[in-house]
């Protein structure tokens, strides 16, 4: 008899965090972004992988660069958000990309601050 067995592939990615909904102590989720080409799409979001004291890290991080609005090229409705300038990286475990372009199953693994690239 053969056996099937369901093998789940995780694949890694650094997201820059163009967004994120405050919780009373940090963060309940993250906006996440891509760069294509010139233009900074937007990628889903992510609200798991973090505790309590990192959720609380991650905002004060987050704090420093706030935007009054949005830097993504294509603008999109989250009326929760509060928008930062895209200076801080989420490294993200996830398990796929939606057809409509946005991560599935996303975890939080840790957050960096990004070094220009032109």
């Amino acid at each position: 008899m053969e056996a099937w067995q369901k093998i789940k592939v995780v694949q890694k990615g650094k997201f820059p965090v163009v967004g994120f909904i405050k919780d009373p102590s940090g963060v309940a989720a993250l906006y996440l972004g891509k760069k294509e080409g010139k233009d900074l799409v937007y990628m889903g979001k992510v609200g798991t992988g973090w505790s309590q004291t990192t959720s609380a890290q991650i905002r004060k991080a987050l704090d420093t660069v706030v935007s009054p609005k949005q830097k993504l090229t294509k603008t999109i409705k989250k009326p929760k958000a509060t928008w930062v300038e895209p200076k801080f990286f989420a490294d993200i475990e996830y398990r796929d990309i939606t057809s409509e372009g946005l991560l599935r199953a996303s975890s939080f693994k840790g957050l960096s601050k990004g070094t220009r690239r032109s």
